[in-house]
């Protein structure tokens, strides 16, 4: 049995860590865009009331079923999801309402 194991340390100086553990290689992807989301929220959080940073759950990839990762685009912040589709090309998956 795979396990894959999620540790959040939050420090009241903002230096928030999130420490993944992952048996098995082939879930290191998902593992990552988890983290890399947890630790955005955590960000966010930080610069927000804590009423409003409650619901902050990534969404899932519709394509891929992974925890998408909060990106700072140019136009402001999105939901992207960093698996490549089958082509080789990057998904470019949006969940609705964003």
């Amino acid at each position: 049995m795979n396990r894959t194991t999620y540790e959040i340390t939050m420090s009241t100086d903002g230096t928030h860590k999130v420490t993944v553990t992952v048996e098995d290689p082939g879930g290191i992807d998902a593992a990552l865009a988890y983290a890399q989301g947890t630790y955005a929220k955590l960000m966010k959080a930080d610069k927000l009331p804590l009423a409003e940073s409650d619901n902050n759950t990534p969404p899932e990839c519709g394509v891929h079923h992974i925890a998408m990762v909060l990106v700072q685009g140019r136009k402001g912040p999105f939901w992207s999801c960093h698996e490549k589709n089958i082509g080789g090309s990057w998904c470019s998956y949006r969940p609705s309402g964003a």
